[in-house]
């Protein structure tokens, strides 16, 4: 019963840095459009576009990407030995490197189906995905030291 519950708040903490870090990264987004002159909706626009409708839809895929990507993250550290957090520092480099990786993951694809220069992309992305990684990466390793873990080290110490 409470692996079952470790488990769900694990997947809840990966739900919520995944959220709160794609709303940050968002906004480190538009904030860096805005800085180049741009418009502060170019990204969302072009994957609304491409899916046949407006920024909305881009703001609606881009936060259910940043979700899912969290409960991967989740589901990752909690269930692969070598990514275990035992501390938060630990949390947060895993939520870099997870931000880092998902650059080129991500951002080549995009940038191959929106057309778009992979180099312009990247450039753009850097930042905030590497902010979505640490948002990420504190938040799940607050939620399963905090909450998570503990009941697990303390049934292990009981039996």
């Amino acid at each position: 019963m409470n692996r079952d519950r470790s488990f769900l708040r694990g997947v809840g903490f990966g739900i919520i840095g995944g959220l709160v870090g794609t709303v940050l990264m968002d906004i480190v987004m538009v904030l860096t459009f805005i800085i180049a002159g741009m418009p502060a909706d170019t990204f969302f626009s072009l994957v609304g576009e491409k899916l046949g409708d407006g920024p909305l839809l881009g703001i609606l895929v881009h936060n259910l990407v940043g979700f899912t990507g969290g409960i991967v993250f989740a589901l990752l550290v909690m269930n692969v030995d070598a990514l275990r957090i035992d501390s938060r520092r630990k949390g947060l480099m895993l939520g870099v490197a997870a931000g880092a990786v998902t650059i080129p993951l991500g951002c080549i694809p995009l940038a191959i189906w929106l057309d778009q220069p992979i180099l312009d992309v990247i450039a753009f992305s850097a930042l905030p995905h590497l902010v979505w990684g640490t948002v990420l990466g504190w938040t799940v390793a607050y939620g399963l030291l905090s909450y998570g873990r503990r009941s697990e080290v303390t049934e292990r110490l009981e039996a």
